[in-house]
């Protein structure tokens, strides 16, 4: 009997990604993020932890790609977003 291949989602890649970020491997968790947004581009919480991570290497611009996508998605998140970025 040959074994279902295994699809990852966008929650997959998500989760592959904060664990490439913890361990401080950046250009991967980046990629990780990068698959679970084409996945579903409408999932806030990668885009906003994709921003963080920019934000964090000192990629101000790229990260304030990701904010207004953010933003468009969940304008409730304004107040994370004031408080994890509070110069963007």
């Amino acid at each position: 009997m040959a074994a279902e291949i295994h699809e990852r989602t966008q929650f997959d890649w998500f989760s592959i990604a904060r664990i490439h970020e913890t361990k401080g491997e950046y250009d991967q968790a980046l990629e990780a993020y990068e698959e679970s947004i084409k996945l579903d581009n409408t999932y806030a919480k990668a885009w906003f932890y994709k921003a963080k991570l920019h934000y964090k290497m000192g990629q101000k611009s790229d990260a304030k790609k990701c904010i207004k996508k953010v933003l468009e998605l969940e304008p409730d998140w304004e107040k994370y977003v004031e408080k994890y970025f509070p110069d963007l």
